[in-house]
C-alpha cells in the first residue's frame, strides 16, 4: 500500500535540513548571550557561595530560545500522542533530532502540513538572534500564502514568516501590540503559559485592518 504524504518531499527533505542545523543554532545562540547558558535549558545559574544565582544574558535570545522549545515540543507531543510513539528527551537538540529521524512518520500524519513552515519559522528567528541566517528558504506563492493563515504561531514565529511574505511591519512587537489592544487573542499558550500562540490567518486579518483604520483616520 502507497503511503500519502501530507508533507511533500522538498519540505521533508528542507525540514530535515534545518532541523540538522539545530545543535550548531543552539550553540551559537548560547554565545551570541553576554555570558553563556546551559544549552539544553537555557536558564544560566552562578554559585555565589550560598545558592545558584541568574547570570545575565540577552533576553531576545533567551525568549527565541524558549519560541523553538516550545515548537518543537507541540510537535513532538502531538506526533507521540498521534502516533503512540515513545517521545524523547524534552530539550531542543534530543527533539529535533529525533523529529528529524522519524521524518517519514511525521510526513504520512494527518496534520503535518505546516510541519516544516512553523518549525523553520521558530529555528529562523533563533538563527537571526544568533547572527546567522537560514539556509533552507521557503518559497512563498498564494497556496503557500492560504496555507500559512491556518498556522498556529508563536509573535517571533509569525514576524519571521511575514518577513518570508514580504509583509511589511509586522513585527513580533507589533503582533504584542495588537494583542494588548485586543485585536488578536491566544488560541494556546506554551512554558507555563508564557508563550502564546496565536492563529496566524487572525494575526494577518487583525494587522491589515489596525493599519487601514489608523490610515483612515489620520488622513
Amino acid at each position: 500500500m502507497t503511503n500519502h504524504f501530507y508533507l511533500p518531499t522538498n519540505e521533508r527533505q528542507a525540514l530535515v535540513k534545518v532541523l540538522g542545523e539545530v545543535p550548531e543554532t543552539v550553540e551559537n545562540l548560547a554565545r551570541s548571550m553576554t555570558i553563556g547558558i546551559r544549552v539544553q535549558t537555557f536558564e544560566p545559574r552562578v554559585s555565589t557561595g550560598e545558592r545558584p544565582q541568574p547570570l545575565p544574558f540577552a533576553a531576545d535570545a533567551h525568549e527565541v530560545a524558549n519560541h523553538l522549545h516550545a515548537e518543537l515540543l507541540r510537535w513532538v507531543e502531538w506526533l507521540c500522542e498521534t502516533r503512540t510513539m515513545t517521545p524523547p528527551t524534552f530539550d531542543i537538540i534530543p527533539m529535533a533530532r529525533w523529529l528529524a529521524h522519524n521524518i517519514l512518520i511525521l510526513a504520512i500524519t494527518p496534520g503535518s502540513e505546516t510541519a516544516y513552515t512553523s518549525i523553520s519559522a521558530e529555528i529562523k528567528a533563533a538563527q537571526r538572534a544568533s547572527g546567522r541566517s537560514i539556509r533552507a528558504k521557503p518559497q512563498w506563492d498564494k497556496a503557500k500564502l492560504q496555507a500559512a493563515r491556518a498556522q498556529r504561531l508563536s509573535a517571533s514565529g509569525i514576524a519571521t514568516l511575514a518577513t518570508e511574505l514580504k509583509i511589511q511591519g509586522l513585527t513580533r512587537k507589533r503582533v504584542n501590540n495588537l494583542k494588548t489592544l485586543g485585536h488578536i487573542n491566544p488560541v494556546q499558550t506554551y512554558i507555563r503559559g508564557r508563550i502564546p500562540i496565536y492563529i496566524v490567518g487572525e494575526v494577518l486579518d487583525a494587522h491589515a485592518d489596525v493599519e487601514q483604520h489608523t490610515t483612515t483616520n489620520t488622513a
